[in-house]
């Protein structure tokens, strides 16, 4: 049988990895708990800016991805289900004076513009990957499923300047 690991993106060590560029800098950022809740939930979309450790960001109408130190179902009282994702995701920041550069290189998506509509969806696809985005106070965060991580830090390697 032949061996198709080669074929695959190696895992770097997120705990040790950093991408340093002059203009901007990449690291993997590390979350206690990461939820889907399904229901009503307030949450934030790409544009808005969140500089708190604890948010939810809308995915859907229905949708949230909650992200935390810690997950307290009666913070979400009209949430119908929860789902632990904590292992199964993996959290970039991508910040400095060239992030809103980098961003627009993986994707059309307009990151840099106002807040957009209330029910403006986070989920979206950039550099090829479908993963969640929000604004920080230093550049963005981006949220995707940990099996494209390793592809996705392959993508960012080659376009950090």
């Amino acid at each position: 049988m032949f061996d198709r690991a080669q074929f695959w993106s190696p895992v770097p060590d997120w705990s040790q990895a950093v991408l340093r560029g002059e203009r901007v800098t990449v690291t993997p950022v590390p979350v206690a708990a990461a939820y889907w809740l399904s229901g009503a939930a307030t949450a934030f979309g790409p544009r808005d800016l969140v500089a708190d450790d604890a948010y939810a960001l809308r995915i859907a109408p229905d949708r949230v991805l909650f992200i935390g130190p810690s997950f307290v179902p009666e913070d979400f009282r009209n949430v119908v289900a929860s789902s632990d994702i904590s292992d199964g995701i993996v959290v970039f920041d991508v910040a400095g004076e060239g992030a809103a550069e980098l961003m627009a290189q993986g994707g059309e998506y307009p990151f840099a513009s106002a807040p957009g509509l209330p029910t403006e969806s986070a989920s979206l696809r950039f550099a090829g990957f479908r993963l969640a985005v929000m604004r920080r106070p230093a550049g963005w965060r981006l949220h995707i499923e940990r099996p494209w991580a390793p592809a996705l830090w392959q993508w960012l390697q080659a376009h950090v300047d």
